[in-house]
């Protein structure tokens, strides 16, 4: 389950990071927004070459044994970090594009589907 947790993780996250590094503009256009500021899209750009370490990262560590488990546990930090952040922008700037919230639905998935891991493997181990 592990294993297919952090591969299914792993191509999402690779995918967006992706799009984010080789089509910024594009993808925020399909939010609706036309950015063309040469810093806005290097933020953008800086994001996708995170998620493509953060998923090398996750494979990195499911390929040895006790590092599954910290690559469990690290998604689920990196989810939950995501949420939170969605969560203060709804509060501070209200509410964004339909397609934001299918993000957060994924990241909230992937949270929950991380979280239901390691409660799984904590009960084992009692």
């Amino acid at each position: 389950m592990k294993k297919a947790y952090i591969a299914s993780l792993s191509i999402v996250l690779a995918l967006m990071g992706i799009v984010f590094l080789a089509a910024p503009a594009t993808y925020l256009g399909t939010l609706g927004l036309q950015i063309g500021d040469p810093s806005a899209l290097n933020m953008i750009r800086s994001f996708g070459g995170f998620y493509l370490g953060f998923a090398a990262l996750l494979v990195f560590l499911a390929r040895r044994n006790p590092g599954a488990d910290l690559a469990v546990v690290a998604a689920v930090l990196a989810m939950a970090g995501l949420l939170v952040g969605r969560s203060v922008g709804l509060i501070a700037d209200g509410a964004p594009d339909q397609s934001i919230f299918a993000s957060a639905a994924v990241e909230l998935v992937f949270g929950v589907w991380g979280t239901a891991i390691l409660a799984k493997d904590r009960a084992s181990r009692t």
